[in-house]
């Protein structure tokens, strides 16, 4: 390496700090003012008498991992740590080309630096983990140009805040955006009140409703509006769920119930786990929900004194509205969702059945690998199209928003450059959820979680 001048010291410093990722406290202190002096007699000095090499940790990375040598390479931090970042959404962050990793924080004291060691062979070079959002962002806030908060939707919006706190106080100055794990808010309200705080200050707002860039989502965009398998408008939209398989993190510790299934920290049942995710996709490919009726009940609790206070069936109807996003038109298109989470010896069942003018087509709901088939207006199958289950479900997104944070305008593997998630359909779906949801649990615009003894479902159900 040789210095080129005052813009090169500041390489130098940065091989240098970048070493210092884990030092905390007084060593940190005085690592950084020998730094100081090295730039300054580096200065002094003429080029012709420098040649240094500057070597950071010396295990290779993983061929997979993407590193920071590409220009405009988007540097991510991570809040929170659970089941979602283990192999759904973590490993995106720093395989999607032009983005890396280098912060976690775990609120657990020592957990982030825990699991920065169980993932260190995965990992990019130089990861640092942190207690607290304050303390990453007072480290490496400068650095950070996107974060992701994958904490349970109860602490989210606090997350959020914390966030902003920083960016107020000066602490990071490059954030472009926040990916929030869905369904971003426990209800309409924290995540309007999440997507208005960004806005003000100019940070984008992913939400990772990530069946919207799954290749499957695609091409059924696709066959719609180009192909026009269903004709020229969609005439009805059901949608049938029943059974939990998909759901993550079901097993409670003792009588403890799973935080999916618990209204503090989930929201509400596991409709704002994974009926959120059709709901979504409903409303990307034929456009706004409008509910009109609905039910709501908890069936399995009556013989359970430990069973969750939260719904477990939810049936609604409505029908879609204008807009100027859909794939087909479809203003005026009924709806019918069911979802039947309750225990029991019931077969499970995940389908999607769009009809339209001249056809159909069948799919599941859930997965991102499975078939999708098109049948003729007299119901004969015409055509089936095969899928590849991605190793991380949420890459395609993640990609996606990363090329949108980079301005990339193309891509040689085929990956959107936009993302088609944004703050406004996030807002979308938590006011149809709440829709359909609110009578169960008494409204949805107060801290609903902290008066269970009010929610007039739940009265009913006992």
């Amino acid at each position: 390496w040789l210095p080129m001048g005052g813009g090169d010291t500041e390489v130098a410093q940065f091989c240098l700090y970048g070493r210092l990722s884990r030092v905390n406290g007084a060593k940190k202190c005085r690592v950084i003012s020998q730094v100081m002096l090295c730039r300054s007699i580096l200065r002094l000095l003429p080029v012709s008498s420098l040649a240094f090499t500057f070597h950071r940790r010396s295990r290779p990375p993983p061929l997979s991992v993407h590193k920071m040598q590409a220009e405009g390479m988007i540097k991510w931090a991570i809040i929170g740590l659970g089941d979602v970042v283990a192999v759904k959404s973590g490993p995106p962050f720093w395989k999607c080309e032009g983005s890396t990793l280098i912060g976690v924080m775990r609120r657990t004291p020592g957990g982030a630096r825990r699991w920065i060691e169980e993932n260190d062979s995965k990992l990019p070079a130089e990861v640092a983990g942190f207690d607290s959002i304050r303390s990453m962002m007072e480290d490496i806030g400068g650095d950070i140009d996107g974060v992701y908060i994958a904490s349970p939707p109860g602490s989210h919006l606090d997350n959020v805040l914390e966030v902003v706190s920083c960016i107020d106080a000066g602490l990071t100055n490059n954030l472009k955006g926040i990916y929030i794990e869905k369904p971003c808010g426990r209800c309409a309200f924290e995540t309007r009140s999440m997507a208005e705080e960004l806005l003000q200050r100019n940070v984008t707002f992913f939400p990772a409703y990530v069946s919207r860039a799954h290749e499957r989502t695609q091409v059924l965009r696709k066959l719609l509006l180009e192909d026009k398998v269903l004709g020229d408008k969609v005439l009805s939209v059901q949608y049938t769920q029943i059974g939990s398989s998909f759901a993550r993190g079901l097993q409670g510790v003792g009588d403890a119930i799973p935080w999916r299934l618990n209204a503090e920290y989930s929201g509400g049942g596991l409709i704002l786990d994974m009926g959120c995710h059709i709901l979504d996709r409903i409303d990307y490919l034929f456009g706004p929900i409008s509910v009109k009726h609905r039910e709501v009940h908890r069936k399995g609790g009556s013989s359970n004194s430990v069973y969750p206070s939260v719904e477990d069936y939810v049936w609604m109807t409505g029908t879609i509205g204008e807009c100027n996003w859909s794939s087909v038109d479809s203003y005026g298109a009924t709806l019918e969702c069911m979802w039947d989470f309750s225990p029991g010896n019931h077969d499970e069942k995940d389908e999607l059945i769009i009809t339209g003018e001249s056809g159909s087509v069948r799919m599941a709901g859930m997965g991102a690998g499975l078939p999708i088939e098109v049948y003729d207006a007299e119901k004969k199958l015409i055509r089936t199209l095969e899928f590849e289950n991605p190793e991380h479900s949420a890459q395609p997104l993640i990609q996606a928003v990363v090329n949108e944070m980079r301005n990339v305008d193309t891509t040689s593997d085929g990956s959107l450059v936009r993302s088609p998630a944004k703050s406004t359909n996030a807002v979308r779906t938590a006011d149809v959820l709440d829709a359909i949801l609110g009578d169960y649990y008494g409204g949805r615009f107060d801290e609903f979680w902290k008066r269970e003894s009010s929610w007039p479902g739940l009265r009913l159900e006992s």
